[in-house]
């Protein structure tokens, strides 16, 4: 398995993950408890090895043996947990041990394929590793006839080392592109991110700027008609707090403001997601004219479910419903895998956190049928100015 290993920043954006291959061995010094069972797995087909042995009964055969297998074991496992020019002498000494027991036990030609399989993860070059496969063959085949080998033997050693060489090789590459996209995916989110903080940070600007100078410029002009013309420092006073109710209004407009492509396109970008994770999605959408508050809430929350599903849920289906009734919105996304009962995470409490802020509700419960069933609900949406008005005078 290759796995992630460093973030490169770039110049023009100091914190922007750039996709890039894994290093070259890191798929054999780092790996998941499974891949690690693989390498003694692996193993098992060491067995072959035993076989001219058995069959020589010879006390001497057996000792070159048992030292041979010692060394193999060594240069196996060091290969594995090494890296650089260390892995590369490692690879070198196992060769040359493979060419120099061969003579001596036809049934070890296996130890030939070993080192082929795992230069399959660790060499980035495709063209190197053909050249190392090609000049790996060519030597067994000269040592079978300088030193009048088995046939059979070299064409076991020579078909296991094509077969499962180049199987390995296109696993390996095929890794190599998984995670070169899911480092392209990160690198799209974060400037999705980017992009949207700076455009928070643009229209806070725009609107706080102007709004701000004006309520200082009649804050001070109050100030001084306060003993002056007290009914005018009165009107004053109620213009900088129409202003800034306004002005509170517009800050919570311009920072829920996300500006997608709309809910149909958001079921289609989740729809592709589902798809490429092998969850088969249906849908049951009513036609409702969403407000941009209303679109902003559900497209995040059913980003988040999607992400979810894919991550964690281990689902072979989903289904997404969209319902307009009397009371207002009704979002329900069901899945078929695991169900959880964990604690809410970060983008669960963000997801709730919007919701609220729209007066809605949302539940995540362990469905009847297994799995998960996500449910927002969202009441008829009223004018955010007046949502914000309700609420200023409810801390007050």
């Amino acid at each position: 398995m290759l796995e992630r290993d460093q973030i490169i920043p770039s110049n023009d954006c100091p914190t922007r993950p750039r996709a890039q291959a894994p290093p070259a061995g890191e798929a054999w010094r780092k790996s998941t408890g499974s891949a690690r069972v693989l390498r003694y797995v692996s193993l098992l087909y060491t067995c072959f090895f035993f076989i001219e042995p058995y069959y020589r009964h010879s006390l001497t055969h057996w000792l070159w043996f048992a030292a041979f297998y010692v060394v193999f074991l060594g240069l196996y496992f060091g290969i594995t947990e090494s890296r650089g020019r260390t892995q590369q002498i490692l690879f070198v000494l196992m060769f040359a041990l493979g060419y120099a027991y061969f003579p001596f036990n036809q049934s070890a030609s296996g130890a030939f394929v070993f080192p082929i399989v795992m230069l399959a993860f660790v060499l980035r070059s495709t063209r190197t590793y053909l050249y190392l496969l090609a000049a790996t063959i060519m030597g067994i085949v000269l040592e079978t006839w300088l030193f009048h080998l088995a046939w059979w033997a070299c064409g076991t050693g020579v078909f296991f080392c094509i077969v499962v060489g180049l199987s390995n090789l296109s696993y390996s590459r095929q890794q190599q592109a998984t995670y070169m996209l899911k480092q392209a995916n990160e690198e799209i989110e974060h400037l999705a991110q980017v992009a949207e903080r700076e455009r928070i940070a643009r229209d806070l600007h725009d609107l706080l700027g102007h709004t701000l100078t004006v309520i200082a410029i009649k804050s001070e002009l109050a100030n001084r008609l306060l003993e002056i013309d007290p009914q005018r420092a009165k009107q004053e006073m109620i213009d900088v707090e129409q202003t800034a109710r306004k002005a509170l209004a517009e800050v919570r407009e311009a920072v829920v403001g996300y500006r997608s492509e709309g809910f149909p396109a958001e079921v289609m970008n989740a729809r592709r997601t589902l798809q490429s994770a092998g969850v088969a999605l249906s849908t049951d959408l009513e036609p409702a004219d969403l407000t941009p508050p209303e679109t902003n809430v559900l497209c995040l929350c059913l980003r988040e479910a999607i992400t979810n599903i894919v991550r964690h849920a281990h689902a072979t289906t989903c289904h997404i419903s969209l319902a307009r009734n009397v009371q207002g919105l009704a979002l329900t996304v069901h899945d078929n895998g695991v169900g959880s009962r964990a604690l809410e995470g970060n983008g669960l409490r963000g997801m709730r956190e919007r919701v609220e802020g729209l007066q809605g509700k949302m539940r995540m419960t362990p469905a009847v049928d297994g799995g998960n069933s996500l449910c927002v609900e969202l009441p008829t949406a009223k004018p955010i100015e007046k949502i914000a008005l309700s609420q200023q005078e409810t801390h007050a």
